[in-house]
């Protein structure tokens, strides 16, 4: 699972460690955010893309289903933003306790455990200045949405914050907060710095892990 803030290289990183894969004769898929056939649905991208929400969709089923077939398959599954950005994140945004954080990413986790997952984060060092050159170098209506979003967050509202200002101190509350989860997670996650990263290192990381007894 490769996750991290917007604009840390979540999708182009999967795509890469995919293709750096199968170049050595390995089988490798990945799924990125808003792929169609995405074998876990999410009410965030169901809402970013416009579709009709499945609240049954977004259940334990299909990461349950994904192990099963990740255990038949033998190959590696790479998922982009599945976890963190697109299921606990929302979360966290929308006022979620830290108990229900915790069970909605154990449960997954749990469900999905066959697979033996592992989940790779990439870390932004200065997310204020991260964003700031996020919003400069995308488009005026990506920007307005981006921002609309975090200002109608109930995590927005109990802070009395708006704009980029709420969305920089958003970020980093949430990157404080899902480091600290991810040191509890021992082996099964990997902290890395954003943009910084050889895929050769980083497939030889997947594929140790990836041949652990789950």
């Amino acid at each position: 699972m490769i996750e991290g803030p917007i604009g840390a290289g979540k999708t182009s990183l999967t795509m890469r460690l995919a293709e750096h894969l199968e170049a050595k004769g390995l089988e490798a898929r990945a799924f990125l955010e808003f792929d169609a056939d995405h074998p876990i649905r999410t009410e965030q991208v169901d809402l970013l893309v416009g579709r009709e929400p499945a609240p049954k969709a977004y259940g334990l089923d299909p990461w349950a289903r994904l192990a099963a077939q990740c255990v038949v398959n033998r190959g590696v599954v790479l998922l982009d933003a599945t976890l963190i950005q697109n299921t606990l994140l929302p979360a966290f945004a929308n006022g979620a306790s830290e108990a229900q954080l915790v069970d909605l990413a154990t449960t997954r986790l749990a469900a999905v455990a066959k697979a033996n997952p592992l989940i790779v984060y990439l870390r932004v060092d200065d997310m204020a200045a991260h964003l700031e050159n996020l919003h400069k170098s995308s488009s005026r209506d990506w920007s307005a949405r981006n921002l609309a979003w975090i200002d109608g967050t109930e995590w927005t509202r109990a802070k009395g914050k708006k704009g980029l200002a709420a969305l920089v101190a958003f970020h980093e509350a949430w990157q404080t907060w899902i480091e600290a989860w991810l040191a509890q997670q021992g082996d099964t996650s990997l902290v890395l710095a954003a943009h910084s990263l050889e895929i050769g290192p980083l497939s030889q990381l997947v594929l140790k892990h990836a041949a652990k007894p789950s």
